[in-house]
């Protein structure tokens, strides 16, 4: 779903013309502030991990 709706390649324009450094890859890893580490290659781990579900 990540893939469908991050729009990667406008941001990939703006930052090339501005001369910023993109991510090797759209889908990387993250510390969040909570201490977690948010893997864009497996966000279902991130989501498993609340204890609150629908």
């Amino acid at each position: 779903m990540a893939k469908k709706i991050n729009r990667i390649e406008l941001y990939t324009q703006a930052a090339s013309q501005l001369k910023v450094s993109v991510p090797a890859s759209a889908m990387r890893s993250s510390k969040l502030m909570d201490g977690v580490v948010w893997d864009g290659s497996d966000p279902a781990r991130y989501a498993d991990a609340f204890k609150v579900r629908a």
